[in-house]
């Protein structure tokens, strides 16, 4: 039995299928055939040798019948008692070696590996199907039986059910050996492999808080929310049919990357995941990058916006998470700061800075509305004065005699005059109103004198 390790990350689902399975079952089952028979071989010789003795002493037909009827149920009875006597002893060495649960039947688990399966033809092949378990839901589905314990302590051969959003880290001999995960190619469980680790690949959700310091001395407490995920998230699954397509090569970063660690007063270790190496990431990001900016540089002038950081602080920082994060497999998918935490004594002088900067902008809005309005006042009087001088134009121009009493044309010769010399009034008129206004101050004058 040969279990080639797979070079590349592409042939790790496939490295071992149910066809070698049933080859190397095959090979086993004539191995220890050979050492299981080998009473019964040795019986059936010694009972030749005693008949053929038994004939040479030219002895009667009852007692050649007697005398190997006696020593074939010895000598078959002492192959039983040996086998059972050795499969008891062999069912003992197991409990003490793995001490498996109560649930765990040993004699089972022994005679499945010793003998394996063999396949049958056609329609008999059902009675000839190797186990299988279901890797779904952060567990493995019937995990009080035992092939999901087989599976994950000593080996194979068992047929891996990977679901979606999921993946099997896999060792032999406490080394790595390969990822598998779901897919159209069902991986299957080498004899000397068992289940290290089942992986989550959906997105992962962690928010907690820690203390960093500005560039001006301030210190303050952030609270942060960082999602993030095993695997390129623009990755694609060829066959389109996985809503978590999963990255073997990412997958086994990722889990490398678990550690123990025993933090001062805890009784037991606790396991340092894939999930606390990215937020470590970004505690040690986000402080190193607070500390090179003043508090107001990281903070928004525009208050309306609703965020509490600068957009582009975030995306700095997001960008130098996934730099490090991806050496471990882990992509960065978004990062917030939720909350930030300021000294009282500063939050009240940056309020009182902010109610200062809110009443100066009221006050320019303020300006700017009043120029405004005064702005369209003018412009509308402008249009009235200019449809009123077109009206009066056009009554001059239909005027045959030119005829006009002197108090009239004085007074329309000096508001021709005030509005010709006002700057703001000629800046609202079109050029051709000029162009009229000018032509009746000619006529008016003509006229006058």
């Amino acid at each position: 039995m040969t279990f080639k390790q797979p070079q590349t990350s592409a042939e790790w689902q496939t490295a071992y299928s149910r066809d070698e399975a049933y080859r190397d079952s095959d090979k086993r089952s004539s191995s220890v055939g050979l050492v299981t028979y080998l009473p019964f071989i040795g019986t059936l010789i010694y009972f030749i040798l005693l008949l053929l003795d038994l004939l040479s002493q030219n002895a009667d037909q009852k007692t050649i019948a007697i005398r190997l009827g006696i020593a074939l149920i010895l000598i078959v009875g002492a192959a039983f008692f040996l086998q059972k006597k050795a499969l008891l002893f062999a069912c003992d060495f197991f409990k003490k070696f793995y001490q498996p649960p109560d649930y765990v039947k040993p004699e089972k688990v022994l005679m499945y590996r010793l003998n394996g399966k063999s396949r049958l033809p056609g329609p008999l092949a059902i009675l000839s199907q190797f186990k299988y378990i279901l890797a779904k839901d952060g567990e493995i589905e019937k995990k009080d039986d035992w092939p999901a314990w087989m599976a994950q302590n000593i080996g194979g051969p068992i047929l891996l059910i990977v679901f979606d959003g999921w993946a099997l880290y896999l060792e032999r001999g406490n080394r790595f050996s390969r990822v598998v995960g779901p897919g159209t190619n069902t991986p299957f469980l080498e004899w000397y492999e068992r289940i290290k680790y089942m992986v989550d690949l959906r997105p992962k959700v962690k928010e907690d808080k820690f203390t960093v310091w500005t560039k001006d001395g301030i210190q303050i407490t952030l609270t942060a929310r960082l999602e993030s995920r095993i695997g390129d998230p623009d990755k694609l699954d060829p066959s389109n049919e996985l809503i978590y397509p999963y990255d073997a090569e990412a997958i086994k970063k990722a889990v490398e990357r678990i550690a123990l660690r025993w933090p001062v007063g805890q009784e037991e270790p606790t396991e340092f995941n894939w999930v606390d190496a990215a937020w470590g990431q970004l505690t040690g990001i986000v402080p190193d990058h607070i500390s090179g900016r003043t508090l107001d540089d990281l903070l928004l002038a525009e208050r309306e916006s609703g965020q509490i950081v600068a957009p582009e602080t975030l995306k700095e920082i997001t960008e130098k998470l996934n730099e490090a994060a991806q050496k471990f497999g882990v992509y960065v998918l978004n990062f917030q700061i939720v909350k930030v935490e300021i000294p009282d004594d500063i939050r009240k002088l940056q309020e009182e800075y902010w109610k200062a900067q809110g009443e100066r902008i009221a006050t320019l809005r303020a300006g700017e509305s009043k120029a405004e309005e005064i702005r369209l006042q003018e412009k509308a009087r402008a249009k009235a004065q200019r449809d009123m001088i077109l009206a009066i134009a056009e009554g001059l121009e239909k005027n045959k005699s030119k005829q006009y009493n002197e108090p009239i044309l004085l007074s329309l010769s000096s508001v021709l005059s005030e509005s010709l010399n006002d700057p703001l009034m000629r800046a609202y008129l079109a050029k051709e109103t000029l162009e009229t206004l000018e032509k009746i101050q000619t006529m008016l004058d003509k006229t006058a004198f």
